[in-house]
Parts: C-alpha cells; sequence; structure tokens
C-alpha cells in the first residue's frame, strides 16, 4: 500500500491520490476550509483543504447520504446542537 491509500477497517481502501476533490464554498462564494474526495470504489471522504495528508473521514455512499440528508434537514446547525445539549442535561437533572 502507498502513502496515498488510506485503509478503513470496515469500509476498505481509499486513494486519495485518485480521488476527485471538490473544495466546499462559503455563503459568500469564497473557498470552504473541506474537500470532498469520491473515489472509484464509490467511498467518499471529507478532509480540511489546507492539510491534504491530514485526517480524513471516509464514509460509504449510504453514510453519506444520510450525512447530507441530515445537513439539508438542519441537524448540525449551531442552535439545534445547543437545544440537544440543553435537553440532554435536563433529563440528566431529573434523574
Amino acid at each position: 500500500m502507498n502513502d496515498t491509500v488510506r485503509e478503513h477497517p470496515l469500509k476498505g481502501e481509499f486513494d486519495t491520490a485518485t480521488a476527485q476533490w471538490q473544495r466546499t464554498s462559503n455563503l459568500d462564494g469564497t473557498p470552504g476550509r473541506l474537500e470532498i474526495g469520491f473515489a472509484d470504489n464509490d467511498l467518499v471522504a471529507l478532509r480540511y483543504a489546507d492539510e491534504p495528508d491530514g485526517t480524513i473521514l471516509i464514509y460509504t455512499p449510504a453514510e453519506w447520504d444520510a450525512f447530507v440528508a441530515g445537513v439539508k434537514d438542519g441537524e448540525f446547525d449551531i442552535e439545534v446542537l445547543e437545544d440537544d445539549a440543553r435537553k440532554a442535561e435536563a433529563r440528566a437533572e431529573d434523574q
């Protein structure tokens, strides 16, 4: 295995050199901080654009679809996350 291949123990190999990488954009059109990579074996990866040799998250197609659906549905909006944290704290106090 070469330095461009990352192996996930359950999902398989992701070759960063042959993947098709797309950089995200901010709402104002400037380049975002993340890159999304699409591999020939259908795996999808996410990494920081300024750290191409750093950590990457590897997703199966089903996981990626679920992640994108969650983003579109607002599951990762800061307000939703803060609300979930408040609810979890309240439940813990009630126990």
